[in-house]
């Protein structure tokens, strides 16, 4: 009977053996600027999509920009297709390995990668998108202001203290119900123009709109 109650034992003691192994044996949290120090390593990073596209071959590569500092950035090359919007927060787990000049992290499996937040469960007045561009350039925002002047398909988004200004652009098919003079919030993507040196708000995916704010 002790035997048996000793083999029971070391079954259990295994067990949580085991259990100690898979949690030590995860991946760290790595910031994009430090891939470097991690070729050929599994790792776990987070940022925003600033641009994604499918390749012939079925794979998706999309590209994340870390939140604090513009400058760091990655690909993740991804076997299958994850459905992300620019300026989704996501966070992916992968195996680093450089490509072309430019840090990759090959994910197998897109079941592994978190959506941690949509872009529209943000949302902040104009000042903040003025004051610091390179944080949203290329991604899609919210941002509220007042329509001050209206054109057919574009409008001048202008904030509250009518400090800083900058030109909408929509296509017709965007909810866009609002007038001149209204306080509104445009869930767009924020771009540069490089032919008129400006930036400019483009509302021209499904998900894009403008509306009217309450009271």
């Amino acid at each position: 009977m002790k035997f048996k109650y000793l083999i029971i034992l070391i079954a259990i003691g295994s067990l949580f053996a085991l259990y100690f192994l898979s949690l030590v044996s995860q991946p760290n949290l790595v910031p994009l600027s430090s891939l470097q120090t991690y070729n050929g390593q599994q790792v776990i990073v987070q940022g925003i999509v600033t641009d994604y596209q499918t390749t012939t071959y079925g794979s998706q590569l999309i590209t994340i920009r870390d939140s604090q500092n513009s400058t760091n950035s990655a690909i993740l090359y991804i076997e299958g297709e994850l459905p992300v919007e620019y300026g989704d927060t996501i966070q992916a787990t992968g195996e680093v390995q450089q490509y072309k000049n430019q840090w990759e992290i090959v994910v197998n499996n897109p079941q592994v990668i978190v959506i941690l937040q949509k872009w529209y469960h943000v949302s902040f007045p104009l000042w903040q998108l003025a004051l610091h561009p390179e944080n949203y350039l290329d991604t899609t925002v919210n941002v509220t202001g007042l329509a001050t002047q209206t054109y057919d398909s574009s409008f001048i988004l202008t904030s509250t203290d009518g400090k800083y200004s900058i030109e909408v652009v929509y296509q017709s098919s965007c909810p866009h119900q609002f007038s001149k003079g209204d306080t509104v919030t445009v869930g767009a993507r924020f771009l540069y123009d490089a032919t008129t040196c400006r930036f400019l708000l483009k509302a021209i995916q499904p998900t894009h709109g403008i509306w009217k704010s309450e009271g």
